[in-house]
C-alpha cells in the first residue's frame, strides 16, 4: 500500500484552508478558491482531501464512501480521524461526486443546548454556475443567486427541509476541483 503525502507545509497549509472554509461559511453561496491543494487521493478531489486534512482530527468521526484502502489509510495517518460506520454517527460526511444524499433528517443535528454538535456534509460537485436557487439570511447583504452542477437528486428540496429545524440541522460545504461554497443551515433557499 502506498502512503500519499498531504500538505507540503502541514501547519500553514491547513490554517489557510481552515480560514477559507470559515470565510465560505460566513459568506454563504459565494464560491471561493482553496489557497492550497494537496496531492490527489484516489477516489476524492484534492480539494476534499484539503478540507479533511484541515478539519478532521482524532476527536472527529468521519463517514467516507467506498474508497481505496490507500486513500483511507493516508487520510487516517495525516488526520488521526476516526471512521464512522454510518453517516448518522459522523461529524463529517463525505459525499463523493455522483453519490446519493443520505437522509438529512437522520444525521446529527445538534441539540438545543449544543447546536454546534451537528454534522457537516462535504459534497463534491462538478462546478458552480447556472443559477438554480436564491439564498438569503445571515451572511447575505442581499439575496444571492447560486447554482451547482452535479448535486445529488432533490438536494435543494432536502436542504429546505433541513432549514426548518434551525437552529438545529446540518451544514454543508460544496466542493469543486479548486473552489468551495459554504451552505450553513441558517440560510433560506428559494428555488427557481
Amino acid at each position: 500500500m502506498t502512503m500519499r503525502s498531504a500538505f507540503a507545509d502541514p501547519v500553514d497549509d491547513a490554517q489557510q484552508t481552515f480560514r477559507a472554509a470559515l470565510s465560505a461559511m460566513a459568506e454563504p453561496l459565494l464560491p471561493r478558491p482553496l489557497p492550497v491543494l494537496p496531492p490527489a487521493l484516489l477516489g476524492l478531489k484534492a480539494s476534499t482531501a484539503a478540507l479533511l486534512y484541515s478539519l478532521a482530527d482524532q476527536d472527529t468521526r468521519v463517514w467516507l464512501p467506498a474508497l481505496p484502502d490507500e486513500t483511507i489509510a493516508s487520510l487516517r495517518f495525516h488526520t488521526g480521524m476516526r471512521l464512522a460506520d454510518l453517516p448518522e454517527d459522523a461529524d463529517f460526511i463525505v459525499i463523493a461526486a455522483g453519490m446519493p444524499l443520505p437522509d438529512l433528517m437522520s444525521l446529527k443535528a445538534g441539540s438545543a443546548e449544543y447546536p454546534d454538535r451537528s454534522a457537516t456534509l462535504l459534497i463534491e460537485v462538478d462546478g458552480f454556475g447556472a443559477d438554480q436557487v436564491e439564498g438569503s439570511g445571515p451572511g447575505f447583504a442581499a439575496p444571492r443567486r447560486f447554482g451547482a452542477a452535479g448535486l445529488p437528486k432533490n438536494f435543494w428540496r432536502e436542504w429546505q427541509r433541513n432549514h426548518t429545524r434551525f437552529p438545529l440541522g446540518v451544514d454543508a460545504v460544496l466542493i469543486t476541483d479548486t473552489h468551495i461554497a459554504g451552505l450553513p443551515r441558517s440560510i433560506r433557499i428559494r428555488e427557481g
